[in-house]
């Protein structure tokens, strides 16, 4: 069947113009998003939420950066809710904040839980502020291991390894722990140990002996933690915003404008991918209702080998 050269020319047409549609609803919402900043009047303040457990810290590095080089920004509020996570990410975040720091005020301010990784990165801020009953401090370092050995037997299942050297396998759980390995990882724990030990009494401007006797991995509340002057000031995100008045020298009445990362935009395609792997996994855990708790156990941190602030 021949097709009508108008009718395809016609179908051409609306697609090109249904791409130019959205190119141009797209340009003019981020357009009329940064005039209605720009019209608010008052001093923009950046707001980065470093929330739930730390594995990965590209995204929020990305939010520091972008914050950082804004010079509309004028300080930047972490807000922090998190019970830590991975040491290389947490240390990265902390090292970023030591960076804006040097451009414009950051302060923290802690809302359920701060602790451990959570707290080794609002350390590096100049102030930090915590409600009375937020749950802090856990300084300290943790690795998890589990001996399946026994239970590999049962199943009937043999491992064997082939190794370079004889601590290659450290950790492994088809056996138990070596007097000799437990002391290699003790050793490097102790060193990890020791540099969240001097992050903390950095950031805090106290001695490091001042410190350990709360780096224990204990847990505190915000009421000991400023007791322990571990934090700046008791309260919310009220407080912390006044800190932020009085370390970037504005105005008392001045009105502060609190802005937020813009959210990543996900294709169609993505969206469309995301929701058939969901519905494809749904199915498959109706199905296998042991597979849930198995991904969830290895989603944990605790599931995974290497280094925890937790």
């Amino acid at each position: 069947m021949k097709k009508n050269p108008l009718l395809v020319l016609l179908g051409v047409s609306a697609v090109f113009f249904v791409l130019f549609l959205v190119f141009v609803f797209s340009t003019m919402g981020n357009i009329v998003k940064d005039k209605a900043l720009m019209g608010r009047g008052g001093v923009t303040i950046g707001v980065v939420k470093i929330k739930g457990v730390i594995m990965d810290s590209q995204k929020t590095l990305k939010e520091l950066k972008d914050f950082e080089e804004d010079s509309s920004v004028k300080a930047v509020l972490l807000r922090i809710d998190s019970p830590g996570g991975a040491v290389g990410p947490s240390q990265e975040i902390h090292d970023a904040v030591l960076r804006v720091i040097k451009t414009k005020p950051v302060v923290a301010s802690f809302e359920s839980v701060a602790a451990s990784g959570g707290f080794y990165v609002a350390v590096a801020a100049q102030k930090i502020v915590s409600n009375a009953g937020t749950l802090t401090g856990s300084i300290g370092v943790i690795m998890d291991f589990a001996n399946l050995g026994e239970l590999y037997k049962w199943a009937k299942v043999d491992r064997f390894v082939v190794k370079s050297g004889k601590f290659k396998d450290v950790g492994s759980d088809s056996r138990p722990m070596t007097t000799e390995e437990r002391a290699l990882l003790q050793d490097l724990i102790m060193n990890v140990y020791e540099q969240f030990l001097k992050a903390v009494a950095d950031g805090r401007k106290l001695p490091v002996d001042s410190v350990r006797p709360y780096a224990d991995g204990r847990v505190l509340t915000g009421e000991q933690a400023f007791k322990a002057k571990l934090v700046d000031r008791l309260g919310g995100i009220d407080v912390a915003l006044e800190e932020i008045r009085t370390l970037a020298k504005l105005d008392p009445k001045a009105k502060l404008n609190l802005i937020y990362p813009e959210p990543k935009r996900r294709s169609l395609l993505e969206m469309l991918g995301s929701g058939a792997a969901e519905g494809i996994m749904h199915g498959v855990t109706e199905k296998f209702p042991g597979l849930e708790a198995l991904q969830q156990q290895l989603q944990s941190p605790k599931g995974t080998q290497g280094f925890f602030f937790l």
